[in-house]
């Protein structure tokens, strides 16, 4: 049926009505001669149908045989609509055109989307895909999907496995990460010693393999022995390994941090506004923007459905340069950040037992003396001079 109506509305149709003489007569005549009726009604001796284009060029004769009069009540179908709008070139221009665009656009990808990723950036998969060919504006039916995937595997280290689904004018790529495994030690067995990184006194001493050259309490300086590489065996032999353990000493550190009154900064004194409108692949900048300034992108999404149509707005920050006196005040709450990000960096990883912090109100310095507990051991590989002793 919906064939049927689709089919008379491209071919066109008239409905019309007839009145007086002989109804009977009329339906008879009409189907004599082949002329197709639809939609039949009689009433109060009016009767009113539809009939094709050439059945309603035949209808004539039959009206005139029957004593009917027949007027148009309405026409309809394509070859009427361009017939009232042939004058109207633009209209049709629009039209063919429209339905050109929706026909080619159906065929593209509109919008590409990554799933499954936690340390990738979907920007960095997208670009290799965008490589590859798999990005807006793209032909789907022209991707090759098993030799893009491969080609993308191979770019894509962190990547254990990945698909993709293009689905009407969507690109999904769904990922799946490797798993970082742990570094396992590469066995290496070149002898060497611990020694001392710094000065101190010794407050602990773990020796995991190798022979300890210190006691606790004892003070040592930088690059002393802490522990051999040497070990004696029980048969009075000796013989060359990787010394292991850690030394924890206390140590003193100064920290000295420095404030100018006079500050070179940067203040923003006005912004650029400039926009983009981006349609698959293709932009086109409204304005000048340059290489500074940040884009903020919209996207047109209809009912979840992503449009390959946005817009991006970009701000540039016009900065000036000058040069400020600080207060006093200014000078110390500085001088005080500056010496505690130092102090966060320095101290990370020890342990302070005391510390004694001065400000200089002249110079605008903190001074800071602390004593700290650290692991001052290090690696350092041993001499072995040529016949010495395995």
């Amino acid at each position: 049926m919906l064939v049927l109506r689709f089919l008379r509305f491209l071919f066109g149709y008239v409905c019309f009505t007839a009145k007086g003489g002989f109804p009977e007569r009329f339906i008879n005549l009409c189907r004599h001669n082949g002329i197709l009726l639809w939609e039949l009604r009689n009433t109060d001796s009016v009767i009113t149908a539809c009939t094709d284009c050439v059945g309603y060029k035949k209808i004539r004769p039959v009206a005139r045989k029957s004593g009917m009069k027949v007027r148009i009540k309405r026409k309809c179908g394509m070859p009427f609509f361009i017939e009232r709008h042939s004058r109207r070139i633009g209209l049709l221009i629009g039209a063919c055109f429209c339905a050109a665009a929706v026909m080619i656009l159906s065929t593209r990808i509109w919008s590409v989307d990554v799933v499954g990723n936690v340390r990738v950036p979907s920007e960095t998969i997208i670009g290799v895909f965008e490589e590859l060919g798999v990005k807006k504006g793209a032909a789907g039916a022209k991707i090759d999907i098993g030799s893009t995937e491969i080609a993308a595997l191979q770019k894509l280290h962190e990547l254990s496995w990945l698909n993709i689904n293009i689905s009407g004018s969507a690109a999904r790529i769904e990922v799946r990460e490797t798993v970082e495994s742990p570094e396992i030690d590469g066995g290496d067995t070149t002898p060497t010693d611990i020694v001392a990184a710094r000065d101190g006194q010794i407050v602990i001493i773990r020796p995991f393999n190798g022979t300890q050259e210190q006691k606790i309490g004892n003070p040592v300086l930088k690059g002393d022995l802490l522990i051999s590489g040497i070990k004696e065996n029980k048969d009075l032999t000796v013989s060359f390994c990787k010394a292991g353990g850690y030394v924890v000493a206390r140590t003193s550190r100064n920290i000295s941090v420095t404030q100018n009154s006079r500050l070179k900064v940067r203040k923003a004194v006005s912004q650029k506004k400039s926009y983009e409108i981006g349609f698959l692949s293709f932009s086109f900048p409204l304005g000048r923007s340059s290489d500074n300034a940040y884009g903020e992108k919209s996207e047109a999404v209809i009912n979840g459905v992503t449009l390959p149509v946005g817009i991006t707005e970009k701000t540039e920050i016009i900065y000036s340069d000058s040069e400020v006196t600080l207060t006093p005040e200014r000078v110390r709450l500085l001088s005080a950040l500056n010496f505690l990000d130092r102090c966060c960096e320095e101290f990370r990883y020890l342990q302070i037992e005391s510390a004694e912090i001065i400000y200089d109100e002249k110079t605008g310095a903190f001074n800071g003396e602390f004593v700290c507990l650290e692991n001052i051991g290090v690696e350092q590989p041993m001499q072995i001079e040529e016949g010495a002793m395995q």
